[in-house]
């Protein structure tokens, strides 16, 4: 395992970063393993060590579950919490990024989610992604997948 220093290089390493859905829900809900972990990726982004990227299908995986509890302040609290996230950038999916969704699927075998989070670290201009999906290993290899999971402390 690597920790929050090693974590901390790698990611200086980057200018750009995608960050997957699961880094936010981590940090918003408190995982009792990956909060930390996360809080430090997007300490380091709000910080401007690195610039960060989402997809637009980001806001909708992160609105689902206040979306399913009827809870349309949390909704709001969520949406405006990652449309006024400094040194992140919230990329639409536009017909660039479906294109490149596509060739990610073809190659990879990945969902449509995951391949739109992909393809729109490709389409941003990333160089690597956050995530802890370990699906993800090996499947652009364009983009270095930085997982949540080797960066825990021991």
């Amino acid at each position: 395992m690597g920790g929050v220093g090693k974590l901390l290089s790698d990611l200086q390493r980057h200018s750009l970063v995608a960050v997957d859905t699961m880094v936010f829900i981590y940090l918003l809900e408190d995982h009792p393993h990956y909060a930390s972990v996360a809080a430090e990726v997007l300490s380091a982004i709000e910080q401007g060590m690195v610039k960060g990227v989402v997809s637009s299908i980001t806001v909708a995986e992160l609105l689902t579950a206040p979306a399913q509890a009827g809870d349309a302040a949390a909704m709001l609290d969520y949406e405006l919490y990652l449309l006024h996230f400094p040194n992140i950038a919230i990329h639409p999916v536009d017909v660039a990024v479906a294109h490149e969704a596509a060739l990610v699927r073809a190659e990879s075998g990945l969902p449509a989610p995951d391949a739109i989070v992909l393809a729109t670290a490709r389409v941003a201009g990333a160089d690597a992604v956050v995530t802890n999906d370990r699906r993800w290993q090996g499947k652009c290899s364009d983009l270095q997948v930085l997982l949540l999971s080797e960066y825990l402390e021991e």
